[in-house]
């Protein structure tokens, strides 16, 4: 048999001493229960009992922290207080963009923001004491401070909330709630013959109603159009401002800075225009919370009214790239292009109205263009003149072309005072332009007649008609700007000194004072006109000679040929 035991050495029984005492044996391990009870005991612990709610009420129990963290912080706080928070920052903002019920909504706002702040309170302090109950009774520390902390920082948000966005506009929705807009409202005026509507000041509450109520009264029977000068205000009362627009199919002018809400009443009309000192203004749209979901929303819905009122793309794209805080005025040029608004004219001519038109129609023509705008600013009364002088030819059963040159002689009354205060450099393009203008005349049309060039040095403004519109169009561009500039320094029309002669004489000659001064005197309306005259050629070769003069010379030459002898 195999024995797996190691074995043992041999003892000779006769050889051992029995009497001998035994060696000491190794002590016995105890058993586990001796050992168990050589250690120190643990103090016992009472086993973590649910939290229970006294018979004080769900609401105060949850006050005193007395529901369980779970209960408290995700029901009661986490679930209710901050989005009620976001909300309450939200329909602030929404109301302000919107405009719709302002006055009702801001009661609304008034009662029910304070219950809403007392709600939060309630959330979050029950769950930071319930925290803090956790805490004590050995619950996960983990979770007990990341719950605390979320609570600091809905506290944070909500305190944000209050202080930037509610304590600021309380007088704002105060004064809505007795139905005064504190951004004020725009004022409607018509004018004396009823013709057109002004619109001006900030777009507020209520305005939408007003503008429909107007365009529907008696008073609006012969309503053609509504001018626009304001710097934009509530969304909402514009998109109803453009829906009566766009019911009644009246023209919309903007005859100052129309800018942010303005627009979209601009664009419900037809035709549109723009006057010459006007501007078109865009921006985002702002819901005036710090929530990006809120403003992302706004602006979108501003885009698609943007859409059905015809702003194309792109001009969409800039207006929402800037920011509500600034404004980009569109290049008249681009909203020529996009035939947002009526190209600008190339010519001092006007659109006409029709025949049977009142002198009013041909005031607010002339004053739609902007040359003779600037004129006007130069001068005053001078729209007046012209005005009156085309309704005298439309009367009288003139053409269209004759009435149009009825304006020309207004003009030429003018004409000697803005070329002799025009800057140098300005003066010089204009002579340049004469020189053209001269050389595109001097082919008489049968042998031994009148050329048109001498008719036109002359100031005969008949003349005039038979310039190439390329030419006519660069001496439009030309008097606005003249027209429009600060005059040159010195004393206009001065008559020249002898030195100033006797430079003339040792450049170009005493030929050359006054040989455009007759340009436009419109002297020589009726006088004979048969007579062939002098001949074209000397001026021409005259102007054609000075450019190669010194700058000096040249300006003091170009200065003295508008100067009567």
């Amino acid at each position: 048999m195999n024995d797996a035991r190691p074995p043992r050495p041999y003892l000779d029984p006769t050889q051992v001493d029995h009497h001998a005492p035994a060696p000491p044996s190794a002590p016995a391990e105890p058993a586990r229960w001796e050992q168990a009870s050589h250690q120190p005991r643990r103090t016992p612990q009472r086993p973590r009992q649910p939290a229970r709610v006294r018979k004080t009420g769900y609401f105060k129990a949850h006050w005193r922290g007395e529901h369980s963290l779970v209960r408290s912080y995700w029901v009661n706080s986490f679930v209710v207080a901050a989005p009620l928070a976001f909300a309450l920052t939200g329909l602030m903002g929404w109301i302000s963009a919107k405009g719709d019920s302002l006055q009702v909504l801001s009661i609304v706002i008034l009662i029910g923001c304070p219950l809403l702040l007392m709600l939060d309170v309630w959330c979050i302090v029950g769950a930071w004491r319930s925290a803090a109950h956790y805490l004590r009774e050995g619950g996960s520390a983990l979770w007990g401070w990341l719950a605390r902390v979320t609570l600091a920082l809905s506290t944070l948000q909500l305190a944000v909330s209050v202080l930037f966005g509610l304590l600021p506009q309380v007088g704002g929705y105060w004064k809505m709630a007795r139905g005064i807009d504190p951004i004020g409202q725009a004022t409607f005026t018509f004018s004396a013959d009823g013709r057109s509507l002004r619109l001006d000041g900030v777009i507020g509450m209520g305005d939408g109603q007003r503008l429909k109520t107007l365009l529907a009264s008696e008073a609006a029977r012969g309503l053609k159009r509504v001018d626009l000068a304001s710097p934009g205000g509530r969304v909402r009362e514009a998109e109803r401002m453009a829906a009566a627009m766009k019911e009644h199919r009246h023209e919309a002018r903007a005859v100052g800075t129309c800018a942010s809400a303005c627009t979209l009443v601009f664009l419900a009309g037809s035709p549109r225009q723009l006057a010459p000192q006007a501007q078109l203004g865009f921006h985002r749209a702002s819901t005036g919370t710090y929530n990006p979901v809120f403003e992302e929303l706004a602006n979108q819905h501003l885009a698609s009214i943007y859409r059905e009122l015809g702003l194309p793309q792109p001009m969409i794209d800039k207006t929402l790239r800037t920011a509500s805080s600034s404004i980009w005025f569109a290049p008249r040029e681009e909203l020529q292009s996009y035939a947002l608004i009526a190209a600008a004219p190339r010519t001092m001519a006007i659109n006409l109205p029709a025949a049977d038109a009142p002198l009013a129609d041909f005031d607010d023509a002339l004053r739609m263009h902007p040359v003779w705008e600037a004129l006007e600013q130069r001068q005053s009364g001078t729209i007046a003149t012209v005005a009156q002088g085309m309704l005298t030819a439309r009367q009288a059963g003139a053409s269209d072309d004759d009435v149009q040159a009825t304006a020309l002689l207004p003009l030429a009354a003018q004409m000697p005072t803005i070329i002799n205060a025009a800057e140098p450099a300005l003066r010089r393009r204009y002579v340049q332009l004469v020189g053209d203008q001269l050389k595109s005349l001097r082919t008489p049309p049968a042998p031994g007649t009148r050329p048109a060039c001498r008719d036109l040095l002359d100031g005969r403004l008949a003349a005039r008609q038979q310039l190439p519109e390329d030419l006519l169009a660069r001496e439009t561009q030309w008097l606005l700007e003249a027209a429009g500039s600060a005059p040159a320094r010195g004393v206009a029309g001065k008559p020249p000194s002898a030195l100033e002669m006797e430079v003339l004489e040792r450049t170009v000659g005493t030929s050359a004072q006054g040989m455009l001064a007759q340009l436009w005197s419109a002297t020589a309306e009726t006088a004979e006109t048969s007579a062939v005259g002098a001949p074209c050629e000397p001026v021409i070769a005259m102007l054609d000679r000075l450019p190669s003069q010194a700058p000096a010379r040249r300006e003091l030459v170009e200065k003295l040929m508008f100067a009567t002898r």
